[in-house]
C-alpha cells in the first residue's frame, strides 16, 4: 500500500471517529458544552438546548457568563484558572441560569482540551441536571423533619399539662411546618352581644402587629373554622369569594399585617366544641400545599387532645390551690399572730427602755439641782461655791425643762393636738438665731461653723417658734455629736418649688442599719447603760412632725459611723397650711426645798465616788466635805480602778449609767480587786438614776451593798455611809 492509500485510510478513520463522536455528542442525556480559554462557547448539543432553553446558533460565539449567575461570576474564573494549569474539575455541584431565567442545579464535570503539542486550548463541559435529586433529598429531609416536628410536638403536649404553653408550642410547631410567615391561636370565646375571638398565641410576630386591628369575628371567611367545619386553605384569600363581605372594614382592616395565602384549622375537643383555631398566614400567594393542610390539621388534633387533658388537669389543679389557699391563710393567721406577740414583747420591751432612760435623763438634772439647792440653803458656801451652784442648777433646770417639753411636745403630736402659728418671716433670721444658741456650746468644743444661705430667698410662710425649734434640735445634735475640733455646715438653697435647709456634720455618724430609725419615736442607736450620749431618743421625731406639719420633709445621710451625718429638711415655699394657733405653755419646775437636818459626822473617812456627771460628782464631794470626810473623784470605771489598786478606799459610791465600762462591770471588777488584797470586801453604794425596782435587784447582784436614785437625798446620802461603815468595823 502507497503511502497516500495510507494517509486515506488515516483520513478516513479520523472522520468516522468525528463522526462517531458527534452522534454520541449529539445523543447523550447530558448536556456537552465545549469553549475556549476564554470562556467563549464553541460547540453545544442538543441536550444543552433541553437543558437552558438556548439553541446552538444562540450560544456558540457567546460567553459562558451567560448562563452563570451574576453572584457565582467568581466560579468561571477558579475554572478557568484550574483548567490553564490542566486540571480537572469533577462532579462541581452548583446553580446556572436558564433562558427564561429560572436557575437548575447541575453537577459539572470539566476536561481540559489539548493541542497536539500537548497545551491546553479550550475546555469540554459535561453539565448534568441534578434538580429532581436535590428536590426528592430536601422533599424527603422536609418529611423526616416534619415527623421529628410532629413526634416532639406530640412528646411536648402529652408531657405539658400548662394550658398557654401548650397553645404556644403548637401554633410555634404550625408555623414552622406550614412554611408560613406567621401564625395565632385564636380562642373561641362568646360574650352576651356578639361572637368574638380571644388572640392568645402568636408566633412569626410581635403582638404591636396585632395591637391595632380588632380581633376576628364570625365573617364568611373565619366562620367555618370556628364553627368547626374543617381546614380552610387558600392560594390568595382576598380573591376567595368568601372575603370582603363583612362591614365595617369589606377586607382587611388597615394596618393588618398582608396575608395572601391563607390555612386556618379548628381544634375540636372530644365533646365536639371548639376550642378555637390555628390561622397560618403568608404575604406571597399559592405558599401552602396539600401537605401544609395535613400537618396543620394533625397538629391541631394533637392540639385538641393536649387541651382537653389540660383542662382537666387546671380543674384539680384549682382545687388543689383552694385548698393550699386555706391552709395559707391559716398559716398566715399563725404567723400573724405570733409576729403580733413579738411586736408586743418588743414594744413591751422598747417601753421598759424608754422607761428607763426617761428616769435617768430625768433624775441626772435632778440630783444636781436637788444638791446644790440643799447646800445653799444651809449657808455654809463660799461665794464661789455659791455662783457655782447657781450656774449648775441652772443649767439642769433647762436641760430637764428640755426634756419635759420634748415629752409634751411628743403627747401633742400622737394626739394631734399641735397647731402652727403660720405668718410671714425671714427663713435666714431663724436659721441664724439657731445658730447663735448653739454657738457657746460649739465653741467650748472647738467646733467652726460654716453657713451658705441664699440670699435670694425671700420671705417664706411657717410657725417661727416650731421651724425654730426643728433648727435648734438639728443643731444641737450636731454639736453632742460632733467631737473636739470638728465642722458644722448649715446651707440655705432653693430647689425648685422648695426650699432645703442643710445642716452637714463631721461627726461620729450613724451605721446603716440604725439610719432607717433615725426618726422614729424612742429609738436611739444606743441604749445601754454604757451609752456615751443623753436623750429619750424624741428629738428627731419631734423635728420630722413638725417639718411634716409645715407640708415638708425630712431626710437624713451618713456614709457610716464616724463619717459624719447630714440631715435636708425641704420646705415649700408658695403655700404653708395655716391652721388655728393655739399657745401651750411651758410649765414651769420648782425645785422643793430639803429641810436642813442634822447629819452624822463623816470626819477623815477616805471616799472615791465615781460618776461621768461633773455636776454629780462635785455635788457628792461637796456634801461629804462639809461632813468632814476626803472624798476623791473618777470620771469613768478605769480612773476608778486606777484609784483603787493605788489606795484604799473606806466606802465607795458610784454611778451605773457611764460610757464604755458601766457601773455594773464595775463593781465586778472592784469585787474581784477585793479578793486578791486583805481587808475585806469594800463598802460600795450605787447612786444612778435608774430608779426601778429590777435597778435596784441588779444593782445588789452586781455587788453593791446599796442603791440610791437619783436626786438623791443628802441625808440619806450620808446615813446610808454611816451605816455602812459601822456595819464594815464590826
Amino acid at each position: 500500500m502507497t503511502a497516500k492509500n495510507k494517509d486515506d485510510n488515516v483520513r478516513e478513520e479520523l472522520e468516522r471517529d468525528r463522526a462517531h463522536l458527534a452522534a454520541i455528542v449529539a445523543s447523550s442525556e447530558d448536556a456537552i458544552v465545549s469553549k475556549t480559554l476564554q470562556g467563549i462557547v464553541t460547540s453545544w448539543n442538543q441536550a444543552a438546548e433541553r437543558l437552558f432553553g438556548w439553541n446552538a446558533a444562540e450560544m456558540v460565539g457567546q460567553p459562558i457568563l451567560r448562563l452563570i449567575p451574576e453572584e457565582l461570576h467568581y466560579e468561571e474564573a477558579e475554572i478557568l484558572a484550574k483548567l490553564r494549569a490542566g486540571q480537572r474539575i469533577e462532579r462541581y455541584e452548583t446553580t446556572r441560569l436558564r433562558k427564561d431565567g429560572r436557575r437548575v442545579e447541575v453537577s459539572l464535570t470539566v476536561s481540559p482540551i489539548r493541542a497536539q503539542d500537548g497545551s491546553v486550548v479550550g475546555a469540554a463541559k459535561i453539565v448534568h441536571d441534578i434538580s429532581a435529586r436535590l428536590e426528592a433529598a430536601k422533599a424527603l429531609r422536609d418529611e423526616v423533619h416534619a415527623f421529628e416536628t410532629l413526634n416532639r410536638v406530640g412528646q411536648a403536649v402529652a408531657s405539658q399539662l400548662d394550658l398557654d404553653r401548650i397553645v404556644q408550642i403548637v401554633t410555634d410547631a404550625g408555623t414552622e411546618l406550614s412554611g408560613a410567615a406567621f401564625g395565632a391561636f385564636f380562642y373561641n370565646v362568646r360574650d352576651q352581644h356578639k361572637e368574638s375571638y380571644w388572640l392568645y398565641a402568636l408566633s412569626g410576630a410581635s403582638r404591636e402587629a396585632f395591637s391595632k386591628f380588632p380581633m376576628p369575628r364570625a365573617t364568611e371567611v373565619f366562620g367555618p373554622t370556628f364553627r368547626g367545619e374543617g381546614v380552610v386553605r387558600s392560594d390568595n384569600i382576598q380573591a376567595d369569594p368568601r372575603y370582603g363581605k363583612n362591614a365595617p372594614f369589606n377586607g382587611m382592616p388597615e394596618g393588618h399585617l398582608p396575608v395572601c395565602s391563607y390555612l386556618a384549622a379548628p381544634v375540636t375537643s372530644s365533646s365536639g366544641d371548639v376550642i378555637g383555631g390555628l390561622f397560618f398566614g403568608h404575604p406571597q400567594p399559592r405558599m401552602f400545599s396539600e401537605r401544609a393542610e395535613r400537618l396543620v390539621g394533625g397538629i391541631a388534633s394533637q392540639a385538641a387532645i393536649a387541651i382537653d387533658n389540660a383542662r382537666v388537669f387546671q380543674t384539680l389543679r384549682d382545687r388543689e390551690a383552694q385548698l393550699h389557699q386555706i391552709a395559707a391563710e391559716r398559716e398566715q393567721f399563725l404567723v400573724s399572730e405570733r409576729a403580733a406577740r413579738s411586736e408586743a414583747e418588743r414594744l413591751g420591751h422598747m417601753k421598759d427602755e424608754f422607761l428607763a432612760t426617761l428616769s435617768h435623763e430625768l433624775r441626772t438634772p435632778l440630783n444636781a439641782i436637788q444638791g446644790w439647792t440643799t447646800l445653799l440653803r444651809q449657808g455654809q458656801l463660799s461665794e464661789d461655791e455659791r455662783m457655782r451652784a447657781v450656774d449648775t442648777i441652772d443649767r439642769n433646770v433647762r436641760a430637764q425643762s428640755r426634756i419635759i417639753s420634748d415629752l409634751l411636745d411628743m403627747s401633742r403630736i400622737i394626739s394631734g393636738k399641735i397647731h402652727l402659728e403660720v405668718q410671714p418671716f425671714q427663713l435666714h433670721d431663724v436659721i441664724n438665731a439657731s445658730i447663735d444658741a448653739v454657738r457657746q456650746s460649739a465653741t467650748a468644743k472647738h467646733i467652726r461653723l460654716h453657713t451658705l444661705l441664699d440670699s435670694s430667698i425671700g420671705l417664706v410662710r411657717g410657725d417661727v417658734s416650731r421651724l425654730q425649734q426643728v433648727l435648734w434640735n438639728l443643731l444641737s445634735n450636731a454639736v453632742k455629736f460632733t467631737p473636739q475640733g470638728g465642722r458644722i455646715q448649715v446651707v440655705l438653697e432653693r430647689v425648685n418649688s422648695h426650699v432645703e435647709i442643710v445642716v452637714e456634720d463631721s461627726g461620729v455618724g450613724i451605721s446603716a442599719d440604725f439610719l432607717p430609725h433615725v426618726f422614729d419615736r424612742f429609738r436611739q442607736a444606743d441604749s445601754t447603760t454604757t451609752r456615751s450620749y443623753g436623750g429619750l431618743g424624741l428629738g428627731l421625731s419631734i423635728v420630722k412632725n413638725l417639718v411634716e406639719l409645715h407640708g415638708g420633709s425630712v431626710r437624713v445621710k451618713s456614709p457610716g459611723l464616724n463619717q459624719g451625718s447630714t440631715f435636708i429638711v425641704a420646705l415649700p415655699v408658695s403655700h404653708v397650711r395655716s391652721e388655728e394657733t393655739t399657745h401651750s405653755q411651758r410649765p414651769a419646775f420648782e425645785a422643793d426645798p430639803l429641810q436642813a437636818i442634822e447629819l452624822p459626822r463623816l470626819d477623815d473617812v477616805s471616799v472615791l465616788i465615781v460618776d461621768d456627771e461633773p455636776d454629780g460628782r462635785a455635788l457628792v464631794a461637796r456634801i461629804l466635805e462639809g461632813r468632814g470626810a476626803r472624798p476623791i473623784c473618777a470620771s469613768n470605771a478605769e480612773e476608778a480602778l486606777g484609784h483603787l489598786t493605788r489606795q484604799r478606799f473606806d466606802i465607795l459610791l458610784s454611778d451605773i449609767g457611764m460610757p464604755l465600762v458601766d457601773g455594773y462591770e464595775l463593781m465586778r471588777r472592784v469585787r474581784a480587786l477585793d479578793s486578791e488584797r486583805s481587808g475585806g470586801p469594800i463598802p460600795a453604794i450605787a447612786i444612778t438614776a435608774y430608779a426601778r425596782s429590777e435597778d435596784r435587784q441588779r444593782s445588789l447582784l452586781a455587788g453593791y451593798h446599796m442603791h440610791l436614785a437619783k436626786p438623791v437625798e443628802a441625808r440619806e446620802l450620808i446615813a446610808g455611809i454611816a451605816s455602812l461603815l459601822r456595819l464594815s468595823h464590826k
